[in-house]
This record gives structure tokens, C-alpha cells and sequence, in this order.
């Protein structure tokens, strides 16, 4: 975070009492950003004019020496008046909230991402993949990561944002230097922001997942494994949700959908089976990952499921989006004597013993992200590798003529998080689908 402090300063105003409150607005947002950037990797590759920022620094140490001598204003009878620091109506150079700081944490240069199979930048064909954004979570860190990659790549072409928020994001920090539109985006999910960027052409396009289906299914099937009925599981122990594309061509029909959900009013899917026994009561629990509007879509189908199949769903969302939250909603459902779980496990390698202690007691199931590893019955979602061939495909016919991307995710230890990454830069080097992968995509 210190270097990439001191990259901001090549852009501020070099007046001493600029300087002074940058440099004491950066001091607090440390102590601000502590517990995000405990396992944070700071990394940014951009070359810098040493002597032109050694000056800077020479002029910050000369600054705080003055701002203690004596009083701000007035302090040089020969200088200019002070710069006019920017308010937060004013906002910061280049649009930015100078009030606003946060950690960038991204994928480590030249190394290859675990999962995703490539490393950072990568070059392929008339695509550039400039780096994968991480933001542990923090919907104002996602907005300060798409900051800093403008800062750092002003000739970037498309932003990719493959959770919920980042899109939003990512149209935030476009508005802000008068970028919409100019720069492509591609996003994830039907947050409305996004949706709204869509109809408004300010954002190429959406991969839908279908979040309802998620909660509904989830229940159908959680509760008839209860009851020691039938569930039929592929052989990969892989049941995928379709997703959607979400384009200006569609956008109004799918907001109409998305709404009715939202009111109560989505539709009771078709079940797998008509002669389910429903006469047993069944308590469940379904875990997110975080708290988000995606989720309450799921949220949703769970309820309507409720209705159906004779169960009590309690829905779990993480408020800071940790493994030890998830871990205190397992243990509550298992005390609690639950009869199922479905959950969106957030560190799918480190947390294989607390899902296997649960599948012990009942049936589990892995929802929105995996962990294979695990003695999960099986996964349901979104083939999150095809959805990221889809985003990929949105991207080539945002800038067909090829040109630089930057992924933006959340957390890239989750598995969605890498398949998708993996998906968009396979569909820009034209890669063949993976074996397994093509009964799916159809």
C-alpha cells in the first residue's frame, strides 16, 4: 500500500499543505484498512521517475517540518496562495475522494494463478489480460482498485467485474473521469446497478446466474435426501444451473423477471420428481458467502421451496464474508439438530474437515462455489468456467479488435472466482473446451 501511496503522489498537487493533508488522510486510511489488508499482496508494475518522486517526498518531510513551525497559511509571504484542497464535493484529482483509501491487492506479477493457469499480464493473441483485482469483499476497495487501474493503464479497453458488485464498481470510477462508455464493461450477476448500466449502454453486457434456482433446488433436493428419497446425481456429482446472457436486447424482459422474484412472485420451478413424500417436517440451513442482493434472489427461492416441500429454511448471510462465520453457522445447524446444509463454501481448501463434520450428521451440498475435496454430495450452480467463456465471448465483441482487459473478483482463493477468471482468458486465446465441458454447454 506504501508504494502504491507514493505512485499517488506523482499525481497531486506538489503545494506543501497538499501534501500535508494527502499524507495525513493516507496515515488514517492504514489504520482504517487494517483487518482487509492483513493478507493482502500489494503489488503495482509500473515504472516510476525516481528523481521526480524523491522530490515529492523531499516535499512532504519539508512540508510536516513547516506545518509544525508554523501556522499553514501565510507560512511564505513569497509563495503562491495554497493550492484549494479538493472537498468531497469538489472530489480529488481525476474525480477520486481523496477521503476514500484502500489497499490494491492483486494477482503477483509473473507468477501463474493457482486455478486459473496464467500468469500476469498475459498476452494472447490480440488480447491483453493485464492482471486479476482482488478486493477481499470490500465494495470500496473494488471501487479503488478500478481507480488505480485507470491510474496505471490509462489505455485499458474493457473492465471485467466477475462478482456482483464489481461492475457497479467499475461503472463508478468510469463516471467519475468521464469514461463510461469509452471503456467497455463486461459483468456478473443482476446487481441493479448493473442492469441499470445495461439499459442505459453504459455497460456491454451481464453473465446471469440464475441465484432463485439456486435456493429453490437447494431445498427440493436437501429435503428429500432427508426423507431417504431418490435425488438423481450425475456421475461428476456436478448438476448445473444454466446461465443467462443479459444484453440491451433483453435487459427489459429479464428486469420484469428479476422483479417478480423480488416481490414474492417468482415462479415454483418444475420439480425432478412428482411423487415426493413432503409429510415429514425438515428444518434446513443454506449459507452464503456474504451479504448481497444475489443472495436475497436465492434467499427468495428458498422460501417458495418452503411452501412446496414442507420445510424451514433459515438462510445465513456472512456479514464480513469470513470462514469463521460460515464455520458458526454449520456448528449452529448441526446442534440445532438441522436435517441439511447447502452452503458457498468461501476457502474451499480450508474448509474440507468443518463440511465433512457436518456431513456426518446430515446431507451437505455445495452451492454457487465447490469444494471437491470435500464429502459434499454434490455441487449445484453455475458451470462458472462455461459463464466465464460466456463473459470472455461478451468481451470480444465489446473490442473485436482485440485490446487490454482487467479482471476484477473478489476473492481469488474461491473456486468460482478462478473458473471464471480461467474462462474469460481461455475464450480470448480461442482455446477448445476442456474435455467434459461440452455436454454442459449444451
Amino acid at each position: 500500500m506504501l508504494r502504491g501511496w507514493l505512485f499517488h503522489l506523482e499525481s497531486v498537487d506538489s503545494n506543501p499543505v497538499v501534501l500535508i493533508i494527502e499524507s495525513f488522510t493516507f496515515f488514517l486510511s492504514i489504520i482504517r484498512q487494517v483487518p482487509q489488508m492483513k493478507k493482502a499482496v500489494v503489488t503495482d508494475s509500473r515504472k516510476t521517475d525516481w528523481a521526480a518522486l524523491n522530490k515529492k517526498r523531499a516535499g512532504v518531510a519539508l512540508a510536516l517540518f513547516a506545518g509544525i513551525a508554523m501556522p499553514f497559511a501565510g507560512c511564505d509571504s513569497g509563495s503562491k496562495p495554497p493550492a484549494k484542497v479538493p472537498s468531497s464535493a469538489d472530489g480529488a484529482p481525476g474525480g477520486f475522494d481523496t477521503k476514500q483509501s484502500a489497499p490494491v491487492v492483486s494477482a503477483s506479477a509473473g507468477a501463474v494463478i493457482p486455478g486459473v493457469g496464467y500468469s500476469m499480464p498475459a498476452k494472447i493473441g490480440k488480447y491483453e489480460v493485464l492482471n486479476i483485482m482482488t478486493d477481499n469483499k470490500d465494495d470500496a476497495i473494488a471501487k479503488s482498485n478500478a481507480e488505480s487501474a485507470l491510474v496505471s493503464n490509462p489505455d485499458v479497453n474493457c473492465m471485467v467485474g466477475l462478482w456482483a458488485y464489481n461492475p457497479p464498481a467499475i461503472l463508478s470510477a468510469l463516471e467519475a473521469r468521464s469514461l463510461a462508455g469509452k471503456v467497455k464493461i463486461v459483468g456478473f450477476d443482476e446487481h441493479p446497478a448493473t442492469l441499470a448500466g445495461i439499459a442505459d449502454g453504459k455497460i456491454i453486457g451481464t453473465i446471469a446466474q440464475q441465484p432463485y434456482l439456486f435456493g429453490f433446488k437447494s431445498v427440493e433436493y436437501l429435503a428429500a435426501m432427508a426423507r431417504n428419497q431418490e435425488v438423481k446425481v450425475p456421475e461428476s456429482k456436478m448438476i448445473y444451473v444454466p446461465h443467462s446472457v443479459v444484453t440491451a436486447d433483453n435487459i427489459q424482459e429479464f428486469n420484469a423477471g428479476v422483479q417478480a422474484i423480488r416481490d414474492g412472485n417468482g415462479p415454483i420451478p418444475k420439480s425432478d420428481s412428482e411423487s415426493y413424500d413432503t409429510s415429514k417436517a425438515t428444518k434446513l440451513a443454506f449459507i452464503t458467502n456474504s451479504v448481497d442482493l444475489f443472495w436475497v434472489l436465492a434467499q427468495k427461492g428458498c422460501e417458495k421451496a418452503d411452501g412446496v416441500f414442507n420445510t424451514t429454511t433459515a438462510v445465513t448471510f456472512p456479514s464480513q464474508g469470513t470462514v469463521d462465520e460460515q464455520k458458526q453457522a454449520i456448528e449452529q445447524a448441526v446442534n440445532n439438530g438441522f436435517d441439511g446444509l447447502a452452503i458457498s463454501p468461501i476457502n474451499p481448501e480450508n474448509q474440507v474437515d468443518m463440511l465433512n463434520m457436518a456431513a456426518e450428521k446430515m446431507a451437505v451440498v455445495c452451492q454457487d462455489s465447490d469444494a471437491p475435496k470435500s464429502n459434499r454430495k454434490f455441487y449445484l450452480g453455475t458451470s462458472n468456467y462455461l459463464a466465464g467463456r460466456a463473459a470472455g465471448k461478451l468481451v470480444k465483441q465489446a473490442i473485436p479488435e482485440g485490446g487490454k482487459v482487467m479482471i476484477f473478483v473478489g476473492k481469488l482463493e474461491v473456486l468460482n472466482a478462478q473458473e471464471r477468471s480461467r474462462g474469460v482468458i481461455d475464450e480470448l486465446a480461442d482455446k477448445p473446451l476442456p474435455p467434459g465441458f461440452e455436454t454442459a454447454a449444451n
